[in-house]
């Protein structure tokens, strides 16, 4: 638990950290805003103290602080910028017998390296709809049922990923690659094969994998990626288990 403490401080110390630097100027009338409330938020003050002599680097006398040219979000009830975050889902697909897994290869994966697919959401859009059409553009696979499993916070810059499980429909289950090309190869794995993948054959991008594992079998992340904890829950039987989707 104090390891899953630390590593939350630092994400959100990381997702703070990234968006301060990624929007210093307002989206309003384009002036640089100022971090507030420990960098929880950002403004755009109505004046300029950088103008004063005591300011670093100021070049002028002056008195008082410089009136800032007019900006729209001075006018509505808050003057806050708060940092966002994007929805992002990430999905272990099952066949339509729930004997088989559908797994996904970037061309930055190691050798024998799978995970999951995943995607952005995007705008008006559910996330089971998402799930299904992320599925269908990476993989060319339809999904019939779609139930939510768990979330996970990934500030590289500022995703929450959320984990879903699908079922794939009984004539949707042929993969291509055609619609979009950022997988290397998308293939059905055996749960067995799954199995015993995360048992011996998970790790890091750049890692060994773990005591037992024969060269040539499949590898998978590792116990830290929602990925494998959603593949765990797949393999276990979760959607045998009555679940039903809350969103």
């Amino acid at each position: 638990m104090l390891i899953l403490g630390i590593a939350a401080i630092y994400a959100q110390a990381r997702a703070l950290l990234d968006w301060n630097a990624r929007n210093p100027f307002c989206g309003g009338c384009g002036q640089p805003t100022l971090s507030v409330n420990a960098g929880t938020k950002r403004v755009c003050p109505p004046t300029d103290y950088a103008s004063l002599p005591n300011a670093q680097g100021a070049t002028t006398t002056e008195s008082t602080p410089r009136e800032r040219a007019a900006c729209a979000t001075r006018k509505g009830i808050s003057n806050l910028s708060f940092p966002r975050t994007d929805p992002t889902v990430i999905m272990a697909v099952v066949s339509h017998d729930a004997k088989r897994v559908l797994l996904g290869r970037s061309k930055r994966f190691p050798p024998h390296w799978y995970s999951t697919l995943a995607g952005f959401c995007e705008p008006a859009e559910s996330v089971e709809e998402a799930v299904r059409r992320e599925v269908w553009e990476e993989a060319g696979v339809h999904l019939g049922r779609v139930v939510i499993h768990s979330t996970q916070p990934w500030p590289y810059p500022a995703n929450l990923m959320i984990g879903a499980i699908g079922q794939a429909l009984p004539d949707g289950e042929t993969i291509h690659l055609e619609h979009d090309p950022e997988l290397e190869d998308a293939k059905w794995v055996s749960m067995e094969e799954v199995k015993e993948a995360l048992r011996v054959g998970t790790s890091g991008l750049g890692e060994p994998a773990g005591e037992g594992y024969i060269e040539g079998n499949l590898r998978l992340p590792p116990k830290t990626a929602i990925a494998n904890q959603l593949l765990s829950a797949v393999v276990g039987g979760f959607l045998e288990s009555g679940e039903v989707s809350k969103i």
